[in-house]
């Protein structure tokens, strides 16, 4: 008894505010799709803390991937210094190899030479005459000291060729160990590159996973608002189209009421495309000031940009008794403001191209009904609309 007494109280305070319970009723479905979406809010904005630490996660890895790559890419440049130095080494070493042959094939040609006379003399019989042909005992000590020079000369630059010939033959051989230790190094260096792309291309990967879940996750919340929003300002328009009592549309045939909100071709009709609804059509015009006008009289639910249908147009209408929604698409400019009351025909804006367009058209939706996210709603406006 209770709640039928507080259900036939609230009955009776809407029909002295002027709200006949269908009226009421409608306005209640408007309420109850408010409230299922603030609980869906709820879900999204835990979803949404969710990404939030999974994006945290993904960001805490890329900078670990990063610092990676720095220290990577830090070993390159330093095997890059050493594989410079020892390139430069090897060309040094090869300049001084080079010049040691020079000596080398000089003093060959001298030893050649002394070895060649001394056969031809009969050898250190040369040296034995000139000790006995000196004429005394001073020019005899003089003549041994430069024998005994010329000989010692002899012996050191024999020895001197011999050192050199292994101070060539290690030289050689260290070249050696220099080229295979650049051969090992550039292809260490090689396999860090192909590490450093691989790493590169994996940080890649992550940063586009995030990129793609935050842009989604966005992209919904921002649905959801707008929903809110036109759901909102729906339920204010409807009070307000409610309380005009239009005389023209008390017993009006809604099929002899809307016409047709814009002059063009028709590019696209009511019904399925690229895998969802189309809910409405599509009427484009190449002339610059082509005149979007309303379809019906009503009250202006909201006019506001969308990142889908651009610049947009929400209107409400009350037809005999009945509440149709009409919404008008991607216009280059609105000139009517929410909540404003709006007669049949008068000018919304022009055709435009913003919003998720692509080309100059108006999409144009009728519901029978009110609007929802779901469009479920949603009539072919070719049913209604007329010229």
């Amino acid at each position: 008894m209770r709640k039928k007494g507080w259900a036939a109280a609230i009955a009776m305070g809407l029909v002295m505010a002027g709200i006949h319970p269908p009226e009421a009723a409608e306005l209640s479905d408007i309420r109850q799709q408010r409230l299922d979406l603030k609980q869906d809010f709820t879900k999204k904005e835990a979803q949404i803390d969710a990404m939030d630490e999974a994006e945290q996660k993904y960001l805490s890895e890329l900078k670990a991937l990063d610092d990676e790559v720095a220290e990577v890419n830090q070993k390159i440049r330093n095997l890059q210094t050493a594989i410079d130095g020892s390139a430069k080494s090897v060309a040094d070493l090869k300049a001084e190899i080079e010049g040691l042959a020079d000596i080398i094939v000089q003093r060959e040609k001298r030893i050649k030479e002394r070895l060649r006379t001394m056969q031809a003399q009969d050898g250190l019989g040369m040296y034995v005459n000139m000790i006995f042909d000196s004429k005394n005992l001073s020019q005899l000590l003089d003549v041994a000291t430069v024998v005994g020079t010329i000989i010692k000369a002899d012996k050191e630059l024999m020895a001197k060729h011999q050192a050199d010939l292994q101070i060539l033959k290690d030289q050689e051989i260290f070249l050696q160990q220099e080229i295979v230790s650049l051969e090992k190094e550039q292809k260490e260096m090689q396999i860090l590159q192909a590490q450093l792309q691989k790493k590169a291309e994996e940080k890649q990967r992550l940063l586009d996973r995030v990129q793609d879940t935050k842009r989604e996750s966005e992209s919904e919340l921002m649905d959801m608002y707008e929903v809110y929003v036109n759901l909102a300002s729906q339920e204010i328009a409807i009070l307000k189209e409610n309380q005009n009592h239009r005389e023209e549309y008390l017993d009006a045939n809604p099929e002899e009421i809307f016409i047709i909100p814009t002059s063009g071709e028709l590019t696209s009709g009511y019904g399925p495309r690229w895998g969802k609804l189309h809910a409405g059509i599509d009427i484009a015009d190449e002339s610059p000031d082509t005149e979007v006008v309303a379809a019906a009289s009503g009250t202006v639910i909201r006019s506001y940009y969308s990142a889908t249908y651009g610049n947009c147009v929400l209107i409400t209408h009350k037809i005999n008794g009945k509440t149709f929604t009409t919404l008008y698409a991607h216009l280059e400019k609105s000139t009517v403001t929410t909540g404003q009351s709006i007669s049949k025909g008068e000018m919304l804006g022009y055709m435009g191209n913003t919003g998720d367009s692509r080309g100059k058209h108006l999409h144009f939706e009728i519901h029978e009904g009110q609007w929802n996210y779901e469009k479920s709603n949603s009539v072919d406006p070719l049913v209604y609309v007329r010229n």
